[in-house]
């Protein structure tokens, strides 16, 4: 591969120990296919996020910086989207690729995706979007209506995730639109695990979009029910209403990492 057509990967964390977050689980699926990875982190936490990122940043040669997140700003999931933001910038090379820490590549699909700068760039594309698939409850199930088409790769300065909550990038000029579709699976665990755990990352992303007293006390936070919602949250005035089931049945394999943290779960 080109250095023009190598890739920087770069993820966000906070709290990560306090909420479990499968966080060396993702970077593992995504170092191979990245020439280096930016991970920035939130040095005032609660727990012992510092240790783990430090350790993570040893062994799978991580480039760490340091941000602090702005715990007031809780206007649309905004926050997250300013903290991917300086995660990106923080790439040294023009294309850049995005895992959320509940997210993950197949290894089977690391050469694949080393090839798509060079056929974006061939398309005269500036991103790239991927299928995020939603695994619910097992490892054999996916929840249809929560997949979503998303730009995860993109080139240069040519978008931004701070007009929204990160979990998809949005070019900054109309001429940047143009995207190439892969066909790379990015497998999507946030609702995979001890249901009590869930619930509380849930009620923790809560804090990013309705302010403390607008929320569901965290000790009155029921374990995760896996009722299919319009969406999930546990403010106390915008109760999801429940949906038909989407689910469909998953026969193929995992990316390792997740196979091995879910195995219970299959």
């Amino acid at each position: 591969m080109s250095q023009a057509n190598s890739i920087s990967g770069y993820t966000i964390a906070r709290n990560v120990v306090k909420f479990k977050y499968p966080i060396r689980e993702c970077l593992t699926t995504l170092r191979p296919v990245c020439e280096d990875v930016v991970l920035a982190y939130d040095p005032y936490t609660e727990d012992g996020t510092y240790e783990v990122v430090k350790q993570l940043a040893q062994d799978l040669d991580l480039t760490l910086y340091e941000s602090r997140w702005n715990m007031d700003n809780f206007n649309r999931g905004l926050e997250l989207g300013v903290q991917t933001d300086i995660a990106m910038s923080r790439c040294t090379n023009q294309w850049r690729l995005y895992l959320q820490l509940d997210e993950a590549f197949h290894e089977d699909d690391v050469d694949q995706i080393k090839e798509l700068p060079a056929q974006a760039a061939a398309q005269e594309a500036c991103g790239v979007d991927f299928q995020r698939i939603y695994f619910y409850q097992n490892l054999h199930t996916i929840r249809r209506d929560w997949c979503a088409q998303i730009t995860r790769l993109t080139y240069g300065d040519t978008h931004t995730y701070s007009s929204g909550d990160g979990m998809s990038c949005i070019p900054t000029r109309r001429e940047y639109a143009k995207h190439l579709l892969s066909p790379v699976w990015m497998f999507h665990y946030s609702r995979i695990g001890d249901p009590e755990l869930i619930s509380q990352r849930v009620r923790n992303m809560d804090t990013f979009y309705h302010p403390e007293e607008n929320l569901l006390p965290v000790e009155e936070v029921p374990e995760y029910d896996f009722v299919c919602r319009e969406f999930d949250n546990y403010a106390k005035e915008d109760a999801p209403k429940e949906v038909e089931p989407q689910l469909l049945t998953y026969q193929g394999t995992h990316p390792l990492p997740f196979a091995e943290l879910y195995q219970e779960f299959e």
